[in-house]
């Protein structure tokens, strides 16, 4: 007879095994469903790690790549080409392949500052899961210009190895030193700028008598008069006009800027062949049309008497030479908020010394003919010798010397320039007009002492 109990309790043990697999497929499925939950915002954590860390990086390499572009930019003379070169720089230094497309960049030029900015588009990898394709970073700085007063005495170089394009390339070049240094607030400093064009002398114009003493009519066989006869290194007899450049100065203020009425500089006769320059020299100015104008005046001709020219520099910027006035009258030494430049520029070597007023008959290659010379030798030695005097005194007094080669292949005035400068790091070469104007620049800009403020 059958046990009703029996079929029952099989019944409900196949219920239950029933029952047991459902309930671990719903726990498997409640599982998964747990998992998903703590997986997708690990994910997105994960992702948003990667994604803002990559973000961080482009940031810091487009920080890095504006304050370059921005030092640049800042020396530019109008917004538009501050803009220009700010892209530039960008776009050479920030990589887009690697970190994201620059997407906008902004430059407010002031008259002593300039602020840039720069916002770059940085596309993500994880975070796209979530629909954010890309992060946007952004970058600023500011360039300031120093706080202080400048005074630029700039020496040029116009002989006659500089005609053509070489006196053309030169003119481009302290145009653009002018445009970067002379700001065009002087308010609460000031910025100027003087300049000294020489070749066989310095034309020093209506200041002639001035600081040369005064010149008697007629003709004389000592220096003094309008004419001056001598004896040519030759042996001929030569007479030669005064003429309103000036000529070294001898004596025991020789290297000293001593005011010219306790020792006067020195007269200089001319020859038709090795004329004065017709540019005359510019004394401290912060109008810019009047020093471009100085500029455009030059003219390239005669040769080189280096010293006359680096001397003329030392006085536009002295307080002690005391033939300047107004707004052309140099601070006095030692000022904390002035800083004192002097920029000299060659060539070639400096072939040109005098005695008497006439250029000596041992000046060296390029400076004239025997019949063009005076019988006697340079009274204060080699023009490279008292240059380098000078040089010494110059920089004895608080001024700092930057000096230009431009397309050099003397060994000599080579040497010279990189001794005068006032460090190695002051002394430039450049071998072609776009190098000299490059070079201008870069003296420019160091001198305005550009920063980041930001």
């Amino acid at each position: 007879m059958a046990n009703p109990e029996g079929g029952r309790r099989g019944d409900r043990t196949g219920d239950r095994a029933v029952l047991g697999t459902r309930l671990g497929r719903d726990e498997g499925g409640a599982v998964a469903a747990v998992v998903a939950l703590i997986l997708v915002p690990l994910v997105i954590a994960v992702g948003m790690a990667i994604d803002v860390g990559r973000a961080v990086a482009a940031r810091t390499s487009l920080r890095t790549a504006l304050d370059a572009a921005a030092l640049a930019a800042a020396r530019e003379t109008s917004e538009s080409a501050a803009l220009a070169t700010l892209e530039r720089y960008l776009r050479a230094n920030y990589e887009e392949a690697r970190w994201g497309t620059l997407s906008e960049f902004h430059v407010t030029r002031g008259d002593l500052a300039l602020a840039v900015d720069a916002r770059a588009t940085v596309p993500t990898t994880l975070l796209r899961v979530i629909g954010m394709n890309a992060i946007e970073v952004a970058a600023d700085a500011e360039v300031t210009v120093g706080g202080f007063n400048l005074e630029v005495a700039l020496v040029l170089d116009i002989t006659g190895s500089m005609a053509g394009q070489p006196i053309t390339d030169l003119k481009a070049a302290a145009n653009d030193l002018i445009d970067i240094v002379v700001r065009d607030a002087q308010t609460p400093f000031y910025s100027k700028v003087s300049i000294v064009p020489y070749s066989m002398g310095v034309n020093v114009g209506t200041l002639a008598e001035t600081v040369r003493g005064p010149i008697n009519p007629g003709t004389c066989t000592t220096p003094g008069c309008q004419f001056y006869r001598f004896t040519a290194a030759d042996g001929s007899t030569k007479t030669f006009p005064i003429s309103t450049c000036v000529s070294e100065r001898t004596g025991a203020q020789a290297y000293t800027d001593a005011s010219p009425t306790v020792a006067p500089v020195g007269r200089n006769y001319v020859s038709a062949s090795n004329p004065c320059p017709t540019a005359l020299l510019q004394p401290l100015s912060s109008d810019k049309l009047a020093l471009k104008a100085t500029v455009a005046s030059f003219t390239a001709a005669g040769s080189t008497a280096g010293q006359i020219g680096l001397a003329w520099g030392w006085y536009t910027l002295s307080p002690n030479f005391g033939i300047w006035s107004g707004s052309s009258t140099p601070a006095p030494y030692g000022e904390e908020e002035t800083q004192k430049i002097l920029v000299l520029m060659t060539d070639g070597e400096f072939n040109t010394a005098y005695c008497n007023g006439v250029i000596a008959k041992n000046s060296t290659s390029g400076s004239g003919s025997p019949s063009q010379k005076i019988n006697c030798n340079a009274t204060n030695g080699s023009s490279f010798s008292q240059a380098s005097q000078l040089c010494t005194a110059i920089k004895s007094r608080g001024i700092t010397i930057f000096t230009v080669g431009f397309g050099l292949d003397s060994t000599t005035a080579i040497n010279f320039l990189r001794s005068c400068a006032s460090s190695t790091q002051h002394a430039y070469t450049a071998d072609s007009g776009a190098e000299l104007r490059t070079t201008f620049r870069q003296i420019a800009s160091r001198i305005s002492k550009l920063r980041l403020s930001r």
